[in-house]
């Protein structure tokens, strides 16, 4: 299971950082002041794309080790959708909406 984990995380990443680079998505960022976070949210995943790859070549059998895998995996996918929810946003071009639970869902 932790190698299936491992390896949807490790397919998420790539996606996510591409995300965060989009222009749509810089633009909501500098709307709602947080391009500093957008950034550390870079460096975070980034990190744990490295981390991820290397714990990849080995054998995961400690128990902690896997919860923590899986907990990235939410991580990542608690990522995508708050991208998702902002890109949405950035098409419209008042930004009238605030996605809901951006503040409390994502923290790294």
């Amino acid at each position: 299971m932790a190698d299936v984990v491992l390896s949807t995380v490790l397919q998420q990443l790539p996606v996510l950082l591409e995300k965060l680079s989009r222009a749509a998505l810089k633009r909501i960022a500098r709307h709602k002041g947080i391009d500093a976070e957008i950034k550390k949210w870079q460096k975070s995943l980034t990190y744990i794309q490295v981390y991820l790859t290397h714990a990849s070549q080995m054998e995961i059998t400690d128990p902690s080790l896997k919860q923590r895998l899986n907990d990235l995996q939410h991580l990542a996918y608690d990522i995508d959708d708050v991208l998702d929810g902002w890109e949405t946003d950035a098409m419209d071009p008042e930004f009238k909406q605030e996605p809901e639970g951006i503040t409390g869902k994502i923290q790294l």
